[in-house]
């Protein structure tokens, strides 16, 4: 990856972010710098990293905090006690759909919200997060309090279905503690340091299952096409983020709040194009 370049793709891309805009749906999120752009890349194994932009700027996760929830409850439940909650499949639903029955991936507002039932509260992830990668997210209240302040709030909706299918016993703590790791906040860095957690394949079995699930369904409706475009594992976010992970090489954390039709930020996706064309 030719990261000396990243200057210039950062100027070039913020002529493309025009062509994106801000969600309106979160109040907050509809309030930030449209021209706001950063980019972070570690090389775990070279300890070697690269940053441009506005890297002190710090953004909500949101569901780029998805991969890591997987992550973490793989890790400490087991893939049986995961997977009973939510299914490996892609879906062309649009994310934040009413499930039918068992919700077809972890990537989904449905199926993120079924395996936030099983943390007991949001604060476990936190600090696993940060203490594992040495990054410094913090909740942000007057996000949490913006997402709540949406009059129809259709995760609402969401995790009444999923106690109705008999998936979880307790809605509003899902919903709850779903909502409070979405407004987890970092900068780019902190995104990367996370990000790192998915890069070395062999570090555990599980890391492969939530690449591959990324590979499918990361980038809502168009993660086929990102997938035979790009090929890197990647999640997007409506706060304008984007994580892709080289496996056994780099994360690349990107953040540019403007975004397109399908809700992927313009910006981030330019950045990756850049990287994966050069390298």
């Amino acid at each position: 990856m030719r990261e000396k370049n990243l200057p210039l793709w950062l100027e070039l891309a913020k002529q493309e972010t025009p062509k994106g805009k801000l969600p309106s749906y979160i109040p907050l999120l509809a309030q930030v710098d449209p021209q706001a752009i950063a980019i972070a890349i570690h090389h775990p194994q070279a300890s070697k990293s690269e940053a441009a932009g506005d890297i002190t700027l710090t953004f909500p996760l949101m569901s780029v905090i998805k991969p890591f929830l997987l992550l973490y409850l793989l890790e400490t439940m087991g893939f049986e006690q995961v997977f009973r909650l939510v299914d490996r499949l892609p879906s062309q639903e649009a994310f934040n759909a009413i499930p039918e029955g068992k919700p077809r991936n972890p990537m989904l507002n449905s199926g993120a919200i079924a395996l936030s039932s099983l943390l007991a509260s949001s604060k476990i992830l936190q600090n696993w997060l940060n203490h594992r990668s040495n990054a410094s997210l913090y909740l942000d209240q007057a996000m949490l309090d913006s997402v709540r302040s949406v009059v129809n709030r259709r995760n609402l909706a969401i995790a009444d279905r999923l106690q109705a299918l008999g998936l979880i016993s307790n809605p509003e703590q899902a919903l709850a503690v779903y909502e409070e790791i979405c407004c987890l906040r970092g900068n780019v860095e902190d995104l990367a340091k996370i990000g790192v957690l998915l890069v070395d394949t062999q570090r555990s079995a599980y890391i492969p299952i939530v690449l591959e699930i990324m590979t499918k369904c990361g980038m809502y409706a168009a993660s086929e096409e990102f997938a035979q475009d790009i090929g890197l594992p990647s999640k997007s976010s409506v706060s304008g983020a984007i994580l892709s992970v080289v496996p056994d090489v780099a994360a690349i954390a990107c953040y540019s709040p403007a975004l397109d039709a399908i809700g992927n930020s313009v910006g981030s996706l330019f950045l990756i194009h850049q990287l994966v064309a050069q390298s």
